[in-house]
């Protein structure tokens, strides 16, 4: 109930993620004097419980309200409201401030657990109780240290890597046309298309399942693309987008070619550039604001909040690159990195693919030819192939090797 709840919540938060271990385990009472041992992490050596695996033992009920954007608990007699990223909540309609925020990770929301050692207990008496000997946390007014328990194994992190689930991102669309071309050809539908061809490829050829952000012509906000796969617990994110020369630039022949992109500081003027041009989008969504604006403070904690795939994405753009370049009759640009709004928040590998510059005449051509376009779908596809393989995971159907 509560792991599919907390995927809704944002990941999109300018926060320093934590240096997280795998800690131990405790076991949750309720108030039949059951028992359910589940793994507790540390962050930042505060031990944290998934409040997923609470909900059930405590016979309480969970909703997510994307309007507030608050994740809340109701309880017999009791009603808790938290926010992942941040130390204050709501008990019983009083407001609170913990030393140690709630966490998202792994999809799901976890509370420290001084929530229940510094408010809950104090606050509600024996209806909560924790055995610091033991490890034994009561949820259901019963004295843990009167319940014994059986031994168990921890919960340890998935072993097998798997890339089952895909969300391919078309940039752009509906009021937000992208770049065009001399002859007005739109980013946007040549987007889509691209993106079609290799939703084909993977569910055809790989058995992957694929989500698309969006299968037509309609807007979507760019902090939507994300939220879709985390959403969707995705195990990798693809946006797919058509790169274009500033005007003073339009005549120069160099700018030109297939590059692909991953989020992180950005180390050229072109890479700034290119990720001004994808991110100017947000005009449609705030109207006052013609260009997005960024400080090296905020790349930077895009950059720590993305570090955790950090590496992966790396290493996902740079195989697709490589199988672009070998089936694209186009200059190759390279693997380059940047600070993408449309990448900002994906807990997952991700990387933005600008498959060649519509600006850019003899390139515009290319990109109205399906063959072109089938090309850059297949190299796509490729370059994940070779993820998989390099990661050892199991690619939709595809056993690892």
């Amino acid at each position: 109930m509560m792991k599919s709840i907390a995927r809704y919540i944002s990941l999109c938060c300018l926060v320093l993620f934590p240096v997280v271990i795998f800690s131990e385990t405790l076991t949750v009472i309720d108030a039949r004097g059951g028992t359910t041992v589940i793994g507790t992490l540390l962050f930042d050596r505060e031990e944290y419980l998934p409040m997923a695996e609470l909900i059930g033992p405590w016979e309480g009920q969970a909703t997510w309200s994307d309007i507030e954007g608050r994740a809340e608990v109701k309880l017999p007699g009791h009603t808790l409201r938290l926010s992942g990223e941040n130390t204050f909540f709501l008990m019983d309609g009083r407001s609170y401030n913990l030393y140690n925020p709630a966490r998202v990770y792994d999809s799901e929301l976890w509370v420290p657990l001084e929530l229940f050692t510094r408010f809950l207990i104090p606050v509600w008496g024996k209806g909560v109780g924790w055995d610091p000997q033991g490890r034994k946390l009561s949820l259901g007014m019963l004295d843990p240290r009167q319940v014994s328990i059986p031994q168990a194994r921890p919960r340890l992190p998935q072993e097998t890597r798997v890339i089952e689930k895909v969300v391919i991102d078309a940039g752009h669309g509906g009021k937000d046309p992208g770049a065009v071309g001399p002859t007005r050809l739109q980013e946007k539908d040549i987007n889509l298309d691209i993106a079609f061809r290799l939703k084909t490829i993977l569910e055809d050829r790989y058995g992957v399942n694929v989500v698309m952000t969006r299968d037509d012509d309609v807007f979507i906000p760019l902090g939507d693309r994300t939220a879709i796969a985390n959403r969707e617990a995705a195990d990798i994110f693809i946006s797919i987008h058509c790169n274009a020369a500033p005007k003073k630039k339009r005549n120069r022949s160099t700018t030109r070619g297939v590059e692909t992109y991953f989020l992180s500081l950005a180390k050229t003027d072109d890479a700034r550039a290119t990720a001004a041009m994808e991110n100017s989008a947000i005009q449609f969504e705030q109207p006052d604001k013609k260009n997005a604006n960024f400080d090296d403070i905020q790349l930077i904690l895009w950059d720590v909040m993305q570090n955790e795939f950090l590496k992966e994405s790396s290493d996902l753009a740079e195989w697709i690159q490589e199988a672009l370049s070998d089936g694209l009759a186009v200059p190759n640009r390279g693997v380059s990195q940047a600070g993408f709004y449309v990448l900002n928040g994906a807990y997952m590998p991700s990387v933005l693919v600008e498959t060649s510059f519509i600006s850019h005449p003899e390139e515009e051509k290319f990109l109205k030819k399906t063959t072109f376009r089938q090309n850059v779908a297949e190299g796509i596809a490729q370059g994940l192939r070779e993820f998989a393989k390099r990661y050892k995971c199991k690619f939709g159907r595809m056993e690892p090797k």
